[in-house]
């Protein structure tokens, strides 16, 4: 890292909305009225639409709203921001060249925030969000329910929203916080299961294979929910068989004893040890944009949109 500078970096995602029964909208129809419905917000109605994520739960806050969205038609993208706001204690500042900590001054009105920078891609089928990873500030499953809020609550448009991450089978990490699986797809085409290790397929998907000799499909799918629909699994009722296929499979394919192009498709959702809900797609890729920015050399908006253009393009380009 260079002197003086911070590493930030970027992450890509895939943002798909369903619609409500009789809203004929696709995913980049409903995300352009939901910037729409901000920027008129924001900049019309000199308002916002703030959101409290935690609202069902006593005594704890974590509200967020998007102070940015400004449309860029040419280059058919959007730039975004969303702040948290931060409630509790009163943070402290260090003064310069003194080792000691004091309070922000308490005669300042209003909240502090954190603000995560997101960029949305519409130039192809999909949108792709180009996306900060703020450790403090508002994370990619805020952004989510921040839009899936607007899209179902306020424009009555979408009944559900998914954001696939770009991994790039980021196995290690997934192993180590994985607490209780949610949901599991994975697709397979019938000529494919003979590149799966025979106690592979014995243990997991041998009945796949009776299937595929009676009905002779193109594809399998295995589709396994652990939660009901709109509900939330506690901690106690912890998933432990597909808990276990999971990191077995997971463990295998990271010690290249599995091979990953047998399968089309391979998606599990789970709960982590911080209970939050991630995504683990194998087989989509991860992309990471790492920049060592000088924070105090940005002035304006827009300058961290041209941070990460070249590699966004690059990116959409390779899609």
């Amino acid at each position: 890292m260079i002197e003086n500078t911070t590493e930030i970096k970027y992450q890509f995602f895939s943002l798909k909305f369903t619609p409500l029964k009789g809203v004929r909208l696709n995913s980049k129809d409903i995300t352009f009225n939901i910037i729409t419905y901000i920027s008129n917000k924001l900049m019309k109605e000199n308002q916002g639409h703030l959101i409290d994520r935690h609202e069902s739960r006593q005594g704890s806050q974590r509200e967020i709203f998007m102070n940015r969205a400004v449309i860029m038609h040419m280059e058919k993208r959007i730039r975004c921001s969303l702040a948290l706001l931060r409630n509790g204690k009163v943070p402290l500042i260090k003064p310069k060249e003194e080792y000691k900590l004091i309070p922000i001054s308490d005669t300042i009105k209003g909240s502090i925030a954190e603000e995560t920078h997101f960029f949305i891609d519409y130039s192809k089928n999909s949108v792709i969000i180009c996306c900060e990873y703020n450790h403090h500030g508002p994370r990619i499953s805020d952004i989510e329910y921040y839009f899936r809020n607007v899209a179902h609550k306020v424009l009555k448009e979408s009944k559900a929203t998914e954001v696939s991450a770009y991994l790039d089978a980021p196995i290690d990490e997934t192993l180590a916080k994985l607490k209780n699986v949610l949901n599991i797809d994975i697709k397979i085409a019938p000529q494919d299961l003979n590149k799966l290790t025979q106690d592979v397929h014995n243990k997991y998907f041998s009945g796949m294979r009776n299937l595929s000799n009676i009905l002779n499909p193109k594809f399998l799918r295995i589709e396994a929910y652990f939660q009901s629909p709109g509900g939330s699994l506690q901690s106690k009722a912890l998933n432990t068989s597909a808990n276990n296929m999971i990191k077995d499979l997971l463990t295998r394919i990271k010690g290249n004893k599995l091979d990953i192009d047998a399968f089309k498709s391979f998606m599990f959702k789970y709960e982590d040890i911080d209970g939050n809900d991630e995504l683990f797609n194998l087989l989509s890729g991860k992309r990471e944009i790492v920049l060592d920015v000088d924070v105090k050399q940005i002035k304006a908006a827009r300058e961290w949109y041209n941070l990460i253009k070249p590699e966004f393009d690059n990116f959409i380009e390779n899609l």
